[in-house]
């Protein structure tokens, strides 16, 4: 039979996330998200009171919920001296790295470690992380460097969709998400703008028209368009510039020259083949 874990009786803050009151019910369920109303209230009430005049605000809400929060929220509690003492620093034995080594043995649920960590008497982010240096779980690697010739391609291509990317970089041999290739594009600042397209609104502006006389233009045909998804709205439509210039030339009569800008008319105008 083993020993009962032996810790020593704490004080302070230790002794209140040790018990863990709650006024109350304890919120489940969508209630365990915090409000802003709440936050409001840890802001007013934490500074001058710490966790124990928090309680008495915030009914449902438990020691231990409050003190993760308002070390979330960057709040803390100055003593006399200037100095913060209501931090918490966990320490570890060999009785609790023994617990923790149990409850890791398989691959624990959410509430496996929870249950683990009430029985160290630890906040459950601190188990997860004493399990992780024990090399009891695997680390979350990083994800590889990207390559200069992966960059070249995202940069060159910013406008088209991160789909698309993913393809274009799987078959130069590389494997990307497409959430990773969208967080790539932001940090580069690459331009997005696509050359060769517009969308019915970009049209409209350089048009000097509305987008609805855009939208016009295209239910009667005269303008070639195509949707790049299934809403109906204009953004929707992409619209190729040879397509526009055939348009110009054969619809020039619904075209006011007094509106459209001057200079990208005359780039459009001037591109060969027009």
């Amino acid at each position: 039979m083993n020993a009962p874990l032996a810790i020593r009786e704490p004080t302070g803050i230790r002794a209140l996330l040790d018990i863990n009151p709650v006024a109350g019910e304890k919120r489940q369920n969508a209630k365990r998200f915090w409000t802003g109303r709440e936050e409001k209230l840890l802001r007013q009430y934490y500074p001058a009171g710490g966790v124990s005049a928090c309680l008495t605000v915030l009914p449902g809400r438990t020691a231990s919920s409050i003190y993760n929060r308002v070390g979330q929220l960057g709040l803390r509690v100055p003593a006399r001296d200037g100095k913060v003492h209501e931090r918490q620093r966990w320490e570890s034995s060999d009785q609790i790295d023994a617990i923790i080594k149990r409850a890791f043995q398989r691959a624990p649920s959410k509430g496996d470690v929870q249950h683990c960590a009430q029985t160290v008497g630890r906040p459950r982010w601190w188990v997860s992380k004493r399990a992780l240096k024990l090399g009891l779980v695997a680390p979350r690697f990083k994800e590889p460097a990207w390559h200069q010739d992966e960059l070249d391609i995202v940069s060159d291509h910013a406008h088209k969709s991160p789909k698309t990317l993913q393809r274009m970089l799987a078959r130069n041999g590389y494997r990307r998400s497409e959430t990773a290739i969208i967080v790539k594009i932001k940090r580069l600042g690459a331009d997005r703008t696509d050359p060769n397209h517009l969308n019915a609104n970009q049209l409209a502006g350089v048009m000097g028209v509305d987008r609805k006389t855009v939208a016009g233009w295209i239910e009667k045909g005269w303008l070639k368009a195509k949707r790049r998804g299934a809403s109906a709205l204009d953004d929707f439509w992409w619209i190729h510039r040879k397509d526009i210039r055939t348009f110009v030339i054969d619809n020039v009569a619904a075209v006011d020259l007094r509106k459209v800008d001057k200079f990208w008319f005359v780039d459009l105008m001037a591109e060969r083949g027009s």
